[in-house]
């Protein structure tokens, strides 16, 4: 499982690099892998960096409303490409981070209740990857798996409901301790995410003209178009790692829903 998960939904595509700079700092790149997925002119684009590969173009974003960041560690002899999140499914990206004590038999038994369609989505060996097609199932009952204008909030209420499903059959298959599970997802459209014990917040990022990364300063002249594009900006940041102190929590055991309007509503 991943050991950080976060993504990011931004008001400027052409200004995401900046934005994910606000709180990189916080994004420690220290596990075995690392993987990225966004969206550029439609497109569903992923990279991913194995133990021991340079991972200085991480950071080189493309141009993409909704960013999914995670760090994490596989156990000996996992190929990268295929356990390495975030995983994709058509225009769908998932992560998940979290802790079980039962996890190998919580995979098998969520694995077994997929429709043999579903089960050939999963191509790795991590309780994860299931986890998501446990998702893309929900979505597929919803007959919405591919519908751009899917409802955030529809679809992060199937997120909730997978994870309560996590939990139950983690009771089921022997489970003593409380679960910890964090959950996000994105079609590029919107951006949702869930939680079980684990912990997971959430920030608003307001304009600002000042940027680290393009060296403009707090005190440059708004007359400047790329200035005023930094003080136009929003975005809204979902981390299961701290970011900042005025950050606010998901609601454990609920969900976090934001729109393209960048509307952000959890419950």
């Amino acid at each position: 499982m991943a050991s950080w998960l976060s993504a990011l939904y931004t008001s400027d595509p052409s200004l995401v690099r900046c934005e994910v700079d606000r709180v990189r700092d916080s994004l420690k790149l220290e596990h075995d892998y690392a993987g990225i997925g966004g969206w550029h002119d439609g497109m569903v684009l992923q990279r991913r960096y194995a133990a021991g590969t340079a991972r200085s173009e991480f950071w080189e974003i493309p141009d993409t409303d909704v960013v999914m960041l995670a760090s994490g560690t596989l156990p000996l002899g996992t190929p990268v490409e295929e356990n390495a999140q975030p995983f994709r499914y058509h225009q769908w990206l998932f992560g998940q981070v979290g802790q079980m004590a039962n996890a190998e038999a919580v995979r098998d038994r969520l694995l077994d209740q997929l429709p043999d369609f579903i089960q050939s989505v999963v191509r790795g060996v991590t309780l994860a990857e299931v986890v998501f097609a446990q998702f893309l199932a929900a979505l597929r009952q919803l007959g919405r798996t591919d519908d751009p204008s899917l409802d955030a909030v529809v679809a992060a209420k199937a997120l909730a409901a997978v994870a309560r499903s996590v939990d139950q059959v983690s009771a089921e298959v022997g489970g003593t301790e409380k679960i910890r599970l964090g959950l996000m997802a994105s079609n590029g459209r919107s951006l949702i995410a869930a939680r079980r014990g684990l912990p997971m917040s959430y920030l608003l990022l307001e304009g600002k003209v000042e940027c680290r990364r393009c060296g403009i300063p707090a005190d440059a002249p708004e007359n400047d178009a790329l200035v005023r594009d930094h003080r136009r900006r929003r975005s809204v940041v979902v981390s299961t790692v701290p970011l900042r102190r005025d950050e606010l929590s998901v609601p454990d055991g609920g969900f976090l829903a934001v729109d393209r309007r960048l509307s952000v509503q959890t419950a």
